[in-house]
């Protein structure tokens, strides 16, 4: 390792949830991730009408977490109102969506799995555009998904391991 690389450590949970009140505000706790996937779920969220606030925080440079905060509102299909936010910048979009009988109320759970399976879906379509442009690139993700079963299979191993050396030292005792 050089002087100028830094070995970062892993986060302790992959995936947290945070938040008691309503359903529709929770803060996940990513780990292992940086501003790379916590400013493209926050712009994914964003763009959705049903989602009142989205934002995103690494709270320190050295802890490989990311915060997202995920804010969805309620609407009242009975008077057509979006509790806590203004209709003015998304109204229209309201009204369509509950002329058509659709459900525009949702979790932030919801709210970011379908965020997740959207930026999923984008960045499938990229790479695919990238494939045909440039058939290189296929080999390059073969070769990539090829090292990281690698390192997948290599880490179980070495989970199983240190496993079997807790069972032996529980033995001796």
């Amino acid at each position: 390792m050089s002087v100028n690389e830094v070995k970062i450590k892993r986060a302790p949970t992959a995936f947290e949830l945070r938040g008691t009140g309503p359903p529709t505000s929770r803060t996940f706790v990513l780990g292992d991730e940086d501003h790379t996937l916590g400013n493209a779920l926050r712009h994914v969220l964003i763009e959705d009408a049903r989602v009142d606030f989205a934002g995103y925080c690494v709270p320190h440079p050295s802890e490989p977490v990311v915060h997202l905060r995920v804010q969805s509102r309620v609407i009242d299909p009975a008077n057509n109102k979006g509790a806590g936010r203004s209709t003015a910048g998304g109204g229209d979009d309201e009204d369509e969506m509950l002329e058509e009988g659709g459900d525009i109320s949702l979790t932030a759970i919801e709210a970011l799995k379908e965020a997740c399976a959207t930026l999923s879906n984008q960045c499938d379509l990229v790479l695919e555009k990238l494939e045909e442009a440039a058939p290189e690139v296929k080999g390059d993700k073969e070769r990539m998904d090829r090292l990281a079963e690698e390192d997948r299979l290599n880490e179980e191993e070495m989970e199983d391991e240190e496993m079997m050396e807790d069972d032996l030292v529980e033995e001796d005792e």
